[in-house]
């Protein structure tokens, strides 16, 4: 099975008219930036968005200026735009549920929202990008153990700076949902509210691929992190562009070989949330994590930058799953000796960039052909337009 089993067929900002009605009623709990560029795309499109914060100011800015000036400063936010300190009242008749916390406060929040949700099970996917601390849980596991098996989970993310979301720029997101696969008894339902969330969507200028490999989108987003703060630290010690490409290449064998362990596909990673989302991370000082690297790099402290970047969180979570499973995640282990000041950035990167390989696999080019899968032309699969649906095209 390919990693991305579908995309739809309408381009960014327009929509087929045959696709089902959009989600008429979203709640967004999380009002820094990236849940309040969530909030503004879907508001835009016509949905109705209810933005639940903890902060009694934060909502009156929102609600009588259109402003989070906190976290999207300079953004003009649609009028319509609902902000709550009230968890119920945000999530009261909500057809899908957005949760954009930082990691280590999804848990929390995924059990409030729980019993305020009660038996209304709407889809709830996680809009942030880690490990959980102590259990090495991914997003998507937190929100099944807290909202139970009979609630469609998922994850949303890709490659997506808050501020050129919600000015309504182009940009691809990954929705990971495992009930996606076709032998899910709740596949049809998945399906069908993910051509809904698109035709939300695409009018603000995003995108998405689908997957069932929550496992792999995940552990992309997560890793990628942490490899952005070793590429800051190597831009601040002047090491070059080579070095940056040899950390990145160490990274992605990272993200290999902890996807595989936990039974995700390998070419998850080649889309938005995996590639994508790496590219974006560590090639602009937009990134917090690439940031936080620069000052590290620099032997300053992290500043307030190491608060909101997650890959400092992750760097450390991750290893309970290195424990558990046996792995030795070279990046992982950088960031997290430079954090706890085991060692200077010279030296982690020195160690990092001189690795040898986790495992010495080879592969002749017969295995290869071999073992790749094979495409809809090889197999005879592929079927004619007229009989392929609406929104959907196979890959």
């Amino acid at each position: 099975m390919y990693a991305i089993i579908d995309t739809f067929d309408a381009p960014i900002g327009q929509v087929d008219g045959a696709c089902p009605p959009p989600i008429a009623r979203v709640a967004v709990l999380g009002s820094g930036a990236w849940g309040t560029a969530l909030a503004v795309a879907l508001r835009r499109s016509g949905a109705r968005v209810a933005l639940w914060t903890r902060r009694a100011d934060l909502a009156h800015a929102i609600q009588t200026q259109n402003r989070n000036p906190r976290h999207l400063p300079g953004i003009d936010l649609p009028a319509g735009l609902r902000a709550d300190t009230d968890m119920a009242k945000a999530l009261c008749d909500a057809d899908c549920v957005i949760i954009a916390v930082p990691c280590a406060a999804l848990r929390q929040v995924a059990r409030r929202a729980a019993g305020l949700l009660g038996r209304h099970r709407v889809p709830v996917l996680a809009a942030c990008k880690g490990i959980e601390h102590g259990t090495g849980a991914l997003m998507t596991e937190v929100l099944r153990e807290e909202l139970g098996r009979g609630t469609p989970v998922g994850s949303l993310g890709g490659p997506s700076f808050a501020h050129e979301v919600a000015q309504g720029l182009p940009t691809v997101l990954t929705l990971a949902m495992p009930a996606l696969n076709a032998a899910s008894p709740d596949a049809r339902l998945a399906r069908d509210f993910a051509r809904k969330l698109h035709r939300q969507l695409a009018p603000a200028g995003i995108g998405l691929e689908l997957t069932d490999d929550a496992v792999g989108a995940q552990v992309g987003g997560a890793l990628k992190n942490m490899i952005a703060i070793a590429c800051g630290m190597a831009t601040a010690r002047g090491l070059g562009e080579n070095a940056r490409a040899a950390i990145v290449t160490r990274g992605l064998d990272d993200m290999r070989r902890l996807t595989v362990a936990l039974g995700g596909r390998v070419e998850t990673l080649l889309s938005s949330c995996g590639a994508g989302d790496l590219f974006l991370t560590c090639s602009s000082e937009q990134s917090r994590n690439t940031r936080l690297g620069l000052r590290l790099g620099r032997n300053q402290a992290a500043g307030d930058t190491e608060e909101l970047a997650e890959g400092v969180a992750s760097s450390v979570s991750v290893r309970v799953l290195e424990q558990r499973l046996g792995l030795r995640l070279h990046v992982a282990r950088a960031v997290r000796d430079v954090l706890m000041q085991h060692v200077t950035p010279e030296r982690a990167l020195e160690r990092l960039i001189h690795a040898a390989p986790a495992d010495q696999t080879k592969m002749t080019i017969a295995q290869a052909l071999t073992s790749a899968p094979k495409t809809a032309h090889e197999t005879g699969t592929l079927r004619p337009a007229a009989q392929r649906q609406p929104c959907l095209h196979a890959q």
